[in-house]
């Protein structure tokens, strides 16, 4: 059993299937801010269980983007903190979660399905416009003999969480509460899928727990699953962590942020010309308030004043004025030196050459800084018409 005294531990899990939009961006920083501001450690997991969207140099992306942003993990594939492997792929292949469904099969908690397809298909019932499947826990009724007769057989099988279909579960989330399911609303998740890997659901629960992950921050879409991950944990006998759902973040049209819906990932916004800290300072602040008006933050500063019991219920929107506003303040509060390279830097992406002279140090002088740096690096305009006596963003 953990006590007060135990050691905060969150992890960051992405998946390597694309460049993340923004929203995965959102729930890494929450993860790393509620672990260090606890005092605790900030563990990586590759979660690469879905291999038809697995993408090469995924990975990759993954630890550039943590590097870049600050967000040092503490626990991870390159740095072994005694509870690895930290891929998923790799516990898979070491039979860890076999292992562990094939104890709740001892249990009666979970169980063998040899259904079709075409039989699962033949399940599927529209409801308020929706095509769902609910599975009728048909071969939760096999024989042991047919079980192990179709094991030898070698025919094509998941394994499906046993939920009841009776009663109630409750579950507790430190932003939404006690929240109470009837258990008939509960489906029979599968736990391990017919190419033997397991489901995000499933191993998240189980690596959690051998990983002694003590909180859980997730978007709030998964609330839906939290009873079902509840009673795996109740199943084995299991801790429940900490749960933190987080708002939806959405953008100007109310939309849900997506890559496959084209929304910016992290790698974009920076090729876009704006900064990783104003990037990570204005994520921190989607769905999330300190007590004050205080907007600019040092990501040392957001660690010793973020609250995650002040994180806002209510959907967060992504506004990109709003961004540009803050990269604008990180511009110009940045050494002249720093500011000359990333400027070159996007001049040689760019198809038009953006001309700055060396000579002319507008911040040198007091009063003299031009508030018009970060729009006119990236607009089509030929010259910046700031009043600024001597402004080096002229385009020749």
């Amino acid at each position: 059993m953990k006590t007060d005294d135990d050691e905060n531990k969150n992890p960051i899990c992405p998946q390597p299937h694309r460049k993340d939009a923004r929203g995965k961006l959102k729930n890494g920083s929450l993860c790393y801010l509620i672990a260090k501001h606890e005092g605790g450690d900030y563990l990586l997991r590759i979660e690469d269980t879905d291999q038809e969207r697995y993408m090469e140099g995924a990975t990759e992306i993954i630890y550039r983007t943590l590097e870049q942003t600050g967000l040092i993990h503490d626990e991870g594939p390159d740095k072994d903190g005694g509870v690895g492997p930290y891929v998923q792929s790799e516990r898979q292949a070491a039979g860890i979660y076999m292992e562990y469904a094939k104890k709740l099969i001892d249990k009666g908690e979970a169980y063998y399905c040899f259904c079709t397809p075409e039989r699962l298909n033949s399940l599927r019932r529209t409801v308020n416009g929706e095509e769902i499947m609910t599975y009728d826990k048909h071969c939760l009724h096999l024989t042991k003999e047919e079980i192990e007769a179709n094991l030898a057989a070698g025919k094509p099988f998941v394994i499906r969480q046993n939920n009841p279909t009776e009663g109630t579960t409750t579950f507790s989330d430190e932003i939404y509460g006690d929240i109470t399911v009837n258990n008939d609303e509960l489906d029979d998740m599968v736990l391990i899928k017919s190419d033997g890997y397991p489901t995000y659901n499933f191993a998240n629960v189980v690596d959690d727990h051998l990983m002694g992950i003590t909180h859980v921050v997730r978007g709030n879409e998964y609330l839906s699953s939290s009873p079902k991950y509840n009673r795996l944990y109740e199943a084995f006998g299991w801790e429940i962590p900490v749960y933190v759902h987080c708002p939806t973040i959405t953008n100007e049209e109310h939309k849900k942020l997506s890559k496959r819906s084209g929304h910016s990932s992290y790698e974009d916004l920076i090729e876009q010309g704006f900064l990783s800290e104003a990037v990570v300072n204005y994520v921190a602040l989607l769905g999330w308030s300190p007590s004050d008006n205080q907007e600019i933050f040092s990501l040392e500063e957001l660690v010793k004043v973020f609250d995650y019991h002040n994180i806002s219920k209510s959907p967060a929107v992504f506004d990109m004025v709003k961004l540009r506003w803050m990269n604008g303040e990180y511009i110009k509060a940045m050494d002249f030196d720093k500011f000359y390279q990333m400027a070159e830097r996007i001049s040689r992406k760019s198809s038009r050459k953006i001309w700055i002279s060396k000579r002319l140090r507008p911040w040198s002088r007091p009063g003299s800084r031009c508030s018009r740096i970060s729009r006119d690096i990236s607009t089509s305009s030929r010259s910046c018409r700031s009043t600024t006596r001597k402004c080096m963003c002229t385009r020749r």
